[in-house]
């Protein structure tokens, strides 16, 4: 029934819109005769007012003025995000009706052909050469079933984030002995592992998992958009299936057959055999033996252009003939050619009937259906959220599972945008029992990275920072139970490196403003090289033994020497003098020297200095726990 509240153009054909029915309905009667094996072709479907339009009259071109939107990337994804999959109700036969992309927007509810009418005139309108493509797929992409595939964010840079995130002394550690193995014996083994794997591979879909077969259904209705090459920088044809926003080439096996495509041009049926699929089909449109146009002698968005670029180069030679004569008279010469070629004009493709598709920032913003949408892919789930829709930031969760079923959760990773915490992703690994948080630049304590395990008996705490941030130049942090371990970078004392050992399990209290209860047994700090002082006076490592009351001091190595130059005393003069009694080597007697009593003091004074460091790393962890 005709909506008073819905424009002129939906309700009522022009009597050019009536002509052009009348040719669609004469082209339609001529070629089921010529082919009666092939389908009904969808060239004058009903709107949602009840009137026959010409499907190349329900794409209006939208240019827009949003960045987001001027790459096929962005309108691709807008789409398949903002609308809400209507299946077809007869799957094996194109639909009697296709609705306007105004009422698609309103609704955010389409099929598949209003799915890509929808983004054919955004393309066309980021001036594309894009095509509606009506004709045949497989079930599980005219349902939007990914079941069967693998998740697109696996395997992208979210994945090589975590590896990024390595301990720096991961850089230094000693290569293995080098394996004397058969190569030859290596590839027969890898060869064995592949066909096993295969066989394996082939039982399971044959045997334990039936359910997962693609059944034998090739022909389901499918309407997807076909860009081709020559604007935009676009090099080669491609496809883009408008319900995922991923594209494809022309060659994909997930395309079966292709009856007929359209633009606000033309419409053209496929005469090309499309037995093997679309990979031999040749997108000539001029060819009329390769496609069948529905209005004869109809400009083409190529025919447009090439008039564009004729009439530009006959206003740059006006300007740089100098022969007005001359110029004029070839003009003339020109007119006459063209009135005497002149035949009578085609018919002219009417405009759109659908009102300008208008997509605000709100739309942008708010792009899934209710502020959320759930995609299941092959043992994950990706649910999506709109910006500021949660109270706790979240816009992305990835569940991947163990089973096929989705029954048991393995990971969650999860994204996160606007929180007060500077928290951006977090990844749950449910098999090994490891929470890995990511932030962004303002982070407590410059936080960046921090993974961890639940507070159990073995819990573990790896820490990244930004060192550029932090006033101690820390850069690294790994607490185990029992231990600690810091890494520097660019401090002014040269210091790099420092392990401390505890006693037994630190406790962390509930309140997290109070110190942790820690027990120091040893402290070791390493430092770099000071080119400003002599090796035997720029120390290299130093040991605090805070349970034995002990301080090793060993300095850098100097030239020509195989043993560094070492200082050692205890708090209590009598265990000195017993410790430089016991049995050394003349080599060990000439590289171990008696501190001065001001050494002495110094190194008391920083044993206190760096406990109380210590202490105030484990409260910032302990303050990370509760926070």
């Amino acid at each position: 029934m005709a909506d008073a509240s819905y424009p002129r153009s939906y309700t009522t054909n022009t009597s050019q819109e009536n002509e052009l029915l009348a040719i669609a309905d004469n082209f339609h009667r001529q070629f089921s005769h010529l082919h009666p094996e092939r389908k009904r072709l969808l060239l004058c479907p009903v709107n949602e007012c009840g009137v026959k339009k010409f499907v190349s009259t329900t794409i209006r071109p939208a240019p827009t003025d949003h960045p987001e939107l001027y790459s096929w990337q962005g309108c691709a994804s807008f789409v398949s995000d903002f609308l809400t999959l209507e299946p077809l109700e007869l799957p094996y036969d194109p639909p009697a009706r296709l609705f306007s992309s105004t009422l698609v927007m309103q609704n955010q509810r389409a099929t598949s052909f209003e799915y890509a009418v929808l983004l054919c005139g955004l393309l066309l309108g980021a001036d594309y050469d894009a095509y509606c493509v009506s004709g045949y797929a497989h079930r599980e992409m005219c349902l939007l079933d990914q079941r069967l595939q693998d998740c697109p964010l696996l395997g992208t840079q979210a994945e090589k984030v975590a590896s990024e995130h390595q301990s720096p002394q991961d850089k230094y550690t000693v290569r293995p002995p080098r394996q004397l193995k058969s190569h030859f014996e290596e590839q027969l083994q890898e060869k064995k592992k592949e066909q096993e794997a295969e066989a394996a591979s082939l039982h399971e879909q044959e045997v334990e998992e039936p359910g997962e077969q693609r059944p034998f259904d090739p022909l389901w209705v499918h309407c997807w958009v076909l860009v081709l090459s020559g604007c935009r920088g676009v090099q080669e044809n491609f496809f883009i299936d408008p319900l995922s926003g991923l594209s494809y080439s022309t060659d994909t096996a997930s395309f079966l057959g292709i009856e007929s495509l359209w633009n606000t041009f033309n419409c053209y049926v496929n005469k090309q055999d499309c037995g093997r699929g679309c990979g031999d089909v040749l997108y000539d449109l001029e060819d009329v033996n390769l496609w069948e146009p529905v209005i004869y002698g109809a400009t083409s968005k190529k025919e447009l252009m090439l008039e564009i670029e004729k009439d530009e180069q006959r206003l740059f030679s006006q300007y740089i003939e100098e022969d007005e004569d001359v110029q004029l008279a070839e003009y003339k010469e020109e007119e006459k050619e063209e009135e005497d070629e002149e035949e009578p004009q085609p018919f002219a493709m009417p405009t759109p009937w659908v009102t300008y598709i208008n997509i605000t920032n709100q739309d942008l913003e708010t792009r899934f259906p209710r502020g959320q949408k759930v995609n299941r892919y092959r043992k994950a789930k990706l649910e999506q959220f709109v910006p500021y829709l949660r109270m706790d930031g979240l816009v992305s969760r990835l569940s991947l599972y163990k089973d096929r079923d989705c029954t048991e959760v393995a990971m969650v990773k999860e994204e996160y945008l606007h929180r007060s915490d500077h928290l951006e992703q977090r990844e749950v690994n449910k098999v090994e029992d490891f929470t890995t948080d990511r932030f962004k630049r303002g982070r407590r304590f410059h936080l960046i990275f921090h993974r961890y395990r639940s507070m159990t008996v073995d819990s573990i705490h790896e820490m990244e920072f930004s060192d550029a941030a932090r006033v101690d130049d820390l850069v690294w942090r790994v607490v185990t139970p029992g231990e600690m371990t810091e890494t520097f970078h660019a401090r002014p004392d040269f210091l790099y490196y420092r392990r401390s050992v505890f006693g037994r399990h630190v406790q962390f209290s509930q309140n997290k403003e109070a110190d942790p209860k820690i027990h120091l047994v040893q402290v070791v700090e390493r430092f770099h090289r000071d080119e400003s002082k002599a090796a035997n006076e720029d120390v290299a490592e130093r040991v605090f033994m805070m349970s034995e009351g002990r301080i090793d001091v060993t300095f850098h190595l100097r030239e020509h020497r195989i043993i560094a130059l070492k200082m050692s005393f205890t708090t209590a003069a009598e265990n000195t003098q017993q410790r430089r009694g016991e049995e050394l080597t003349p080599a060990q007697m000439e590289c171990l020297r008696t501190p001065t009593l001001r050494e002495m003091t110094s190194l008391m004074a920083d044993e206190d200095k760096v406990s109380v460091h210590i202490k105030e790393s484990m409260k910032e962890v302990t303050m990370r726990l509760y926070d």
